[in-house]
């Protein structure tokens, strides 16, 4: 199985695979700048080599970054659209000098402008970022909990994104927290067939490369992003345990973002639990 939590890279960006070894994670997220402002980090060339060096000698199977939260493709503010237009094309290309898997973001909100709309920016910005972004990491779309005017919270919007791009090079990123809480009935044996039905359908399972691994703390259809720690939430831990082993996606890596035991003996002990579950 592979399994892995949002790891901190606080010190240095290297330090992040120290602290998922520590855990006995084979594949880890981190931010490669600050998530909540513009300006990218800058990584010189000797922190980019010790990365890739511990990355190699750790065994990780995978990695992703992920985009910072200020991210909105759909934006009606020209400016706002190029800020993450910029975003994007400098975290793909940081992220692949690194030797990581993807770069998750979320695409955006419309602000009340409808949904075609919406759409058609969002199309037309991911076309400058993949044309910009001269490298091959895939970009992941990563589907939202459907509140307000976000755009991808459910996978026939996701389907159209990808569609209209056309892009080998976009892929997606399902988080189980936010497509609960929009309203898929994933704790149900029936309710995840007919999700992996609506992503194959709409965009194919071959596009789907990570998951999100979370609980959510707020009921189905509750259209509130809030995570929740592994089989504490609505979804529970029997209902995760049959993700981790459907046979159309044991074998993506699963990443949590929100263990409350992230380091020592107890989050080991905490991430070796879960991989038990697997089958």
């Amino acid at each position: 199985m592979k399994l892995g939590i949002h790891v901190s890279v606080a010190g240095s960006i290297d330090q992040s695979i120290d602290r998922a070894v520590e855990l006995g994670c084979n594949t880890f997220q981190i931010f490669i700048s600050n998530p909540r402002g513009w300006k990218p980090t800058i990584i010189d060339d000797k922190t980019v080599k010790l990365f890739r060096k511990k990355y190699i000698t750790a065994r990780i199977e995978s990695a992703v970054s992920h985009s910072i939260y200020l991210i909105n493709l759909a934006s009606p503010k020209d400016y706002f659209r190029e800020l993450s237009i910029e975003s994007l094309i400098s975290g793909l290309i940081t992220s692949e000098k690194l030797g990581l898997s993807g770069l998750v973001t979320h695409i955006g909100s419309h602000q009340g402008d409808g949904l075609k709309i919406g759409l058609e920016r969002v199309i037309e910005a991911l076309n400058q970022v993949l044309s910009g972004a001269t490298c091959c990491l895939p970009l992941l779309l990563e589907n939202t909990a459907g509140a307000g005017n976000l755009i991808g919270k459910n996978f026939t919007e996701i389907g159209e994104i990808m569609y209209g791009v056309k892009s080998s090079r976009l892929g997606l990123c399902l988080d189980t927290a936010h497509a609960f809480e929009y309203g898929y009935e994933i704790h149900t044996a029936r309710g995840l067939e007919k999700l992996i039905q609506e992503i194959d359908k709409n965009i194919g399972l071959n596009k789907l490369k990570v998951i999100h691994l979370n609980d959510s703390m707020t009921e189905l259809g509750s259209n509130k992003d809030r995570h929740e720690e592994f089989g504490d939430g609505c979804i529970g831990k029997e209902n995760l345990i049959r993700i981790i082993n459907h046979p159309k996606l044991k074998n993506l890596p699963f990443i949590m973002e929100t263990p409350k035991l992230k380091a020592g003996e107890k989050g080991r002990e905490f991430i070796e639990e879960i991989k038990s579950y697997s089958k």
